[in-house]
């Protein structure tokens, strides 16, 4: 049986490998990484359950297509912490920032997302922002910029 920390360390290299097929902008890869359905939960447009099917595809197109009409070239992780719930589901609080060819800030994002082990892997299951001022679980100071 794997220990709470094993499995935050899949967790964290699970988000790694997520934020590595986000930056390719691969919409089939990327999808891999969602349970069917997910929930994203916004304290602006509540919560609203998410079909990965192909109009998600579309979807993530967009925004996609968005984010590089206004200089996005890649996301960086700053930083992530993972929490083990049970062997089977955990918690991902991650900080990121969205960079532009010129190497300035786009934005910086913190994320929460609850992903739960299925036959295939570490799926998310939620996907919600913290937004300043607050820090979400575990209170974790943000990153400092210089």
């Amino acid at each position: 049986m794997e220990t709470s920390k094993e499995i935050e360390r899949g967790l964290e290299a699970f988000y790694r490998d997520y934020i590595e097929v986000f930056n390719t902008a691969e919409v089939e890869r990327f999808l891999t990484y969602f349970a069917n359905p997910y929930v994203s939960i916004s304290g602006d447009r509540g919560i609203r359950m998410v079909a990965n099917d192909a109009p998600h595809a579309s979807d993530f197109t967009r925004i996609m297509q968005a984010l590089k009409t206004r200089g996005w070239v890649r996301s960086d992780i700053v930083g992530i912490r993972a929490w083990a719930m049970d062997g089977k589901l955990g918690m991902i609080v991650s900080d990121v920032v969205r960079v532009k060819e010129n190497g300035s800030i786009l934005e910086e994002i913190r994320a929460c997302y609850i992903v739960r082990r299925e036959d295939a892997g570490w799926k998310i299951a939620t996907t919600s922002e913290i937004k300043p001022p607050h820090l979400g679980p575990g209170d974790i100071p943000r990153p400092t910029r210089k």
